[in-house]
C-alpha cells in the first residue's frame, strides 16, 4: 500500500472524526486503524485504544493535531504495509511513545497511578510471553534522557536483526512524524518541484503557480519540517550503512516510503518558499543553479567542514549538530530568516532523498551512533 500525503491526511481525518464522537465506538475506530489487516484476537487492541484515549486526553502535537493521533496512525501505517501484522507489531506501534509521553512528570502522580491501573488491564489481555516481549520493545523504543538522538537510533539498530519489528515501528514512527508537518499544506501534490526547477532554469520570467504562493508554511512549520527531514537523513544513513534497509520486505517498503515522503515534503517547502519569498526570476535562477552545482559536484556525499569552501559545506554541523533541542531550534529559526539559505537546504534534502531512492548504495557518510563527523 503506497503511503502519500493525501492518504495520510485522509486517514488522519477519519481517525479524528471517530475520536470526536460524543460516544466513541472503539470497534469502529480499530477497524479504521487495521484497514485491510485481520487480527483474530482484538481484545488487547481495544483495551489499548481505551487506555491511550484516556492517557493522552486533550494533549496536542507541536503542529496542533491531537497527540493521540500519532500512535494510532503509526499502527495504521504498519497495518497497511505489513502483509500480516502480529499483535506485538500493533501493540508496539500503539505504545511506542508510552515511556516518553506518559510519565508521572507529564501526568501528575495521581493521574499516572490511575492510568497505570488501566495499562495493567491491557497487559492482562495478553499472555506472559507477550507481556515480556512488549515490555522489552517499549523499553528499546524509548529515548532516555542521557542518550543523544544518534545513540538512541544506535540502540534500535543494534537489535534490528533479532527484533525486526523494532525497526518497522521506528520507520513507521519517522514516517508519521514527517507527514504530520503537512497540516498547513493543501491536501494535494499538485505542486511539482521538478517542473518548477525546469521553469526557473530554462524559461524566462517563469511564473510559479498561485496556489504554491498561497500555501507557504510559516516559520514554526518550516523549522519543524527541516528538523524532521534531517532526522530522516540521519536514521536512513545509519540504517543503510549497516545494510539494514533490505532486512526484509516490510523494512524495504517503509524505507522507500520514508524516502519518497521526505522528498515530497522538502519539495513542498522549497516550491512554496521560492514562490513567496523570492520575487525576481533571475534571483531564483541563480539560487537553483548554485545548489544544482553543489549537489552535482558531490556536496551531498557526506558531512563536510565549512572550511572546505563549498556552498553548503559545514551546514550539517553548523545548523543541525547541536544536541540541545531548544538551542538547535533557535539556530534553525535564524536560518529561516535567510530565505535563500533555507531554500538551498531544502533543495539539498531533495537531492539526498532522491539519491537514497535511485542509488541502493548511497548513504550520507559521516553519520553514526556517536554523531556527525566531517568526511573531507
Amino acid at each position: 500500500s503506497r503511503i502519500t500525503v493525501e492518504s495520510h491526511l485522509a486517514l488522519s481525518a477519519t481517525i479524528n472524526w471517530h475520536l470526536s464522537a460524543r460516544k466513541i465506538d472503539l470497534g469502529a475506530l480499530l477497524r479504521v486503524i487495521l484497514g485491510p489487516a485481520r487480527v483474530a484476537n482484538q481484545a488487547p487492541l481495544l483495551e489499548t485504544l481505551s487506555y491511550l484515549r484516556h492517557a493522552y486526553g486533550d494533549r496536542r502535537r507541536k503542529s496542533g493535531p491531537a497527540a493521540v493521533l500519532h500512535c494510532l496512525r503509526t499502527a495504521a501505517m504498519l497495518a497497511r504495509i505489513m502483509p500480516e501484522p502480529g499483535i506485538l507489531d500493533l501493540l508496539g506501534a500503539l505504545l511506542h511513545d508510552k515511556e516518553e509521553d506518559l510519565t508521572p512528570e507529564e501526568l501528575g502522580s495521581d493521574e499516572w497511578q490511575r492510568l497505570q491501573s488501566e495499562f495493567i488491564c491491557v497487559l492482562n489481555k495478553i499472555d506472559a510471553n507477550h507481556r515480556w516481549f512488549l515490555g522489552e520493545r517499549i523499553a528499546y523504543l524509548r529515548r532516555r534522557e542521557t542518550h543523544t538522538y544518534y545513540q538512541y537510533l544506535g540502540q534500535v539498530l543494534a537489535r534490528a536483526r533479532e527484533m525486526p519489528d523494532l525497526l518497522h515501528c521506528k520507520l513507521a514512527d519517522r514516517l508519521d512524524n514527517t507527514l504530520d508537518i503537512a497540516v498547513q499544506r493543501p491536501p494535494t501534490d499538485e505542486h511539482d518541484f521538478f517542473e518548477a526547477a525546469f521553469g526557473v532554469l530554462f524559461l524566462p520570467d517563469y511564473h510559479l503557480r498561485a496556489q504554491d504562493t498561497a500555501s507557504a508554511p510559516d516559520s514554526e512549520a518550516c523549522v519543524l519540517l527541516i528538523s524532521q527531514l534531517f532526522k530522516n537523513v540521519v536514521f536512513m544513513s545509519m540504517l543503510r550503512a549497516q545494510r539494514l534497509d533490505q532486512l526484509d520486505e516490510v523494512t524495504a517498503s517503509l524505507f522507500s516510503a520514508l524516502s519518497a515522503v521526505g522528498r515530497a515534503q522538502a519539495e513542498w517547502g522549497a516550491v512554496a518558499l521560492l514562490s513567496s519569498a523570492i520575487g525576481e526570476a533571475d534571483v531564483r535562477r541563480r539560487l537553483v543553479m548554485e545548489i544544482m552545482d553543489y549537489c552535482a559536484s558531490g556536496g551531498i556525499a557526506g558531512v563536510t567542514r565549512k572550511e572546505k569552501g563549498g556552498l553548503l559545506d559545514g551546514s550539517m554541523l553548523e545548523y543541525f549538530a547541536e544536541s540541545d533541542d531548544k538551542a538547535r531550534k533557535r539556530r534553525l529559526e535564524s536560518v529561516y530568516g535567510d530565505k535563500p539559505l533555507f531554500i538551498r537546504l531544502l533543495i539539498m534534502f531533495i537531492g539526498i532523498f532522491t539519491t537514497f531512492t535511485t542509488d541502493p548504495n548511497y548513504t550520507l557518510r559521516g553519520v553514526d551512533s556517536t554523531g556527525l563527523h566531517p568526511m573531507d
